[in-house]
Order: C-alpha cells, then sequence, then structure tokens
C-alpha cells in the first residue's frame, strides 16, 4: 500500500509543476591580472599561475589594469578602453579616444580618469564609460593621474604638472619644469612629488603649485615616485635607486644597480620593492637601504611589483609574470605568457579588496 501511495504521488505531479532548473551560482575565486605586448589580457590564479581566462584585446597593452567597482579597466595602445568582468573577461563595455592610450587609467567614486596621447585628461563615467569632461593639456598624456583629496593631480610629456577638480575638471595650477614628464605624481600631505626627465625630484605645494625643493639625481628620471613613511622613494637612469627626506629633500640613503630603475617601487611593511634593467626584482630595506635578496629574470624589468597574501608579483621582459615568496625572494611560480610585459599585476578578492602597483597612484 505505502509503494502504489508513493507511485501515485509522484504520478500526480507533471514536469511542469517542479520548479525550474536554474545554474548554481559561480564560484568566485582571486584573481591576479596582468597585460603584454601581445594583445592579450589574463587573469590567473595567485597560488599556482594557472590561467583562469584570457582576453583579446586587439592592441598592445602597455598600460596597467585598473580594478574599480565592478570592473577591470584595460586601455590599449591603440586607443580604446574595455570594462571587462573580473570574473570571467567579458566586455562590459567599451570606448575608443582620438589618441594612443599608453597611461594607466585611475579611479575614485563614479568616476574613471583616463589620459590619452590626443594631449587630453579624460573623466568618463565608471558604470557607461560616457565622458563627463575632458580637459586638454600642453602635451601627451603617458602616466597614471592621482586622484587626492577631491582633486586629480596628472603630468603630460611637455613637462607640465595640472591640479584640477575631480568633479567638473576645473583648472586649479600648473607647475612646468625643464624636461619631459612621463612619471604620476606622488600626493600626499601638503606636498605633491614630481620626478623629471631633467634628472629632478621636484617636491611642490598641493595648494598653489610652487616648489619647495627639488633634488638632482646623475640622470633622468622615468621611475614614478613613491611616498612612504616620510619618505620619497624613485629609481634613476643612473643605475641607482634613491630614498630621499620627504620634507627637506636631503637624501637618506642611494643604492646602485646593474641598470636603468624605470620600475616603480613597491612599499610593504618597511621593505621596498623594485625592478632593474640588469634583469633583477630588488627587495631593499626602507630604514638604511640593506638589500634584503635579489631575484634574476631572464630580461630587463619595467613592470612594478606588488605585495599580495605573501608573495611579490611582477612581470619581466623575458614574457613571464613572476610569483616570488616575500621573505626569501625564492621563486614560488611563473607563468609565460608569450609578450612582452611593461605593465604591473593587480590583485583582485572577489570580496572587492583590490591591490594595485604604486604606478597608479596608490598609496601603500
Amino acid at each position: 500500500m505505502a509503494a502504489a501511495a508513493t507511485a501515485m504521488l509522484f504520478a500526480g505531479c507533471s514536469k511542469s509543476e517542479f520548479s525550474p532548473d536554474e545554474p548554481l551560482p559561480p564560484k568566485l575565486s582571486p584573481s591576479v591580472y596582468i597585460s603584454s605586448q601581445n594583445q592579450f589580457v589574463y587573469a590567473l590564479r595567485p597560488t599556482t599561475g594557472v590561467k583562469k581566462w584570457e582576453f583579446n584585446a586587439d592592441g598592445n597593452v602597455q598600460s596597467t589594469p585598473l580594478l574599480h567597482k565592478d570592473g577591470l579597466f584595460v586601455v590599449t595602445s591603440r586607443g580604446t578602453l574595455y570594462k571587462l568582468d573580473p570574473d570571467n573577461g567579458q566586455v562590459l563595455a567599451q570606448r575608443s579616444f582620438g589618441g594612443n592610450a599608453l597611461a594607466t587609467p585611475s579611479g575614485a567614486g563614479d568616476l574613471i580618469y583616463v589620459g590619452a596621447t590626443n594631449d587630453s585628461l579624460y573623466a568618463l563615467d565608471a558604470a557607461t564609460l560616457d565622458v563627463r569632461w575632458q580637459f586638454g593639456a600642453d602635451g601627451d598624456i603617458v602616466s597614471a593621474p592621482v586622484v587626492y583629496n577631491g582633486n586629480v593631480f596628472f603630468s603630460s610629456a611637455n613637462g607640465k604638472v595640472y591640479k584640477l577638480t575631480q568633479g567638473d575638471g576645473l583648472h586649479l595650477w600648473t607647475f612646468s619644469a625643464p624636461g619631459a614628464i612621463r612619471t604620476r605624481p606622488a600626493v600626499i600631505g601638503d606636498f605633491v612629488y614630481t620626478a623629471c626627465n631633467d634628472g629632478n625630484l621636484y617636491a611642490l605645494d598641493i595648494d598653489g603649485g610652487t616648489e619647495q625643493w627639488h633634488y638632482t639625481a646623475g640622470a633622468g628620471i622615468q621611475s614614478s615616485p613613491l611616498a612612504y613613511g616620510g619618505n620619497v622613494i624613485f629609481g634613476c637612469d643612473d643605475y641607482k635607486l634613491y630614498c630621499i627626506d620627504s620634507a627637506s629633500g636631503r637624501h637618506r640613503w642611494v643604492i646602485s644597480t646593474g641598470d636603468r630603475i624605470v620600475s616603480s617601487p613597491y612599499a610593504h611593511d618597511q621593505v621596498i620593492y623594485v625592478g632593474s634593467y640588469d634583469y633583477h626584482l630588488y627587495a631593499v630595506h626602507i630604514i638604511d637601504g640593506a638589500i634584503r635578496w635579489k631575484y634574476k629574470t631572464n630580461a630587463l624589468i619595467k613592470s612594478s611589483p606588488i605585495v599580495y597574501k605573501d608573495k611579490v608579483y611582477f612581470g619581466s621582459y623575458d614574457k613571464n609574470l613572476y610569483a616570488l615568496d616575500l621573505a626569501t625572494g625564492t621563486r614560488i611560480w611563473k607563468h609565460n605568457v608569450n609578450g612582452l610585459i611593461e605593465c604591473s599585476p593587480v590583485a583582485h578578492e572577489p570580496d572587492g579588496i583590490n591591490v594595485h602597483p604604486s604606478v597608479t597612484g596608490t598609496a601603500q
């Protein structure tokens, strides 16, 4: 009887009465993103370096991707900005500019800021990529803008540094240097620090843009300065890494490497990480400049490193993205992307925690 009742129960349920089959929600996991000169963007697993997805950007990518709100923003040398879904690489929106886009974008609130080689800085809606405002500069913009306390600071290749209001792009001041500026400024407290191809690091008053002091290095500077713990740290074409007192402009220490330093330094727990054209990534103690360890790749390092969960990640011209042990510099994994890596990696947690290199203007 029980068996018959059970049979009648199931027989009385038509297929239309069952709940529809819904796909299970995807299980999201952390990612490290990297772009290369082979026109692709990659998402890799941080622990193993195994590829999760790839995206063909249809143009070389020299700038570092930006994680902001719900998107991964990537600009190409052809002047296209893509907003990708960080979880699967699908295109959410895209926009083309009148010039090449070589500068790393920055994000704040509902806006994305992107510089281009048509002498313009754009403020775009982060959701739709519609232009909110556009500012015409005197020269190509090839470095990342910095958003700080309601204002946007950026430099141009014609030796200018600009301060604009964040919301509407109102021009507040301009500083002019005698050489090209291809680095992003570091902004903190009352100062704006900018490094110039004339070999000088300039400290500017944040309110008026007037020079407070400058420090002269031994050659041009292509490494974006990092303001950290009362210091300004930058690499130089004279093969050296400098640590300068942020208030007085006096040097605290200088170390030598075997070639130019174009990589921008990254600070974590009193240690500075930076790459050199001598093929090495260096870990340097910020107090005295002592080298804790260095790791050799098979080509020059232009990429700026990041630190994420006890590992340091960086790219090399040998086409590999590396993950090293933070304490010892021992290699944990490397992944060949089959293209020169000029940009820097970024890391993403599903809960919204992102890690960007200091070249983006993010203060560590």
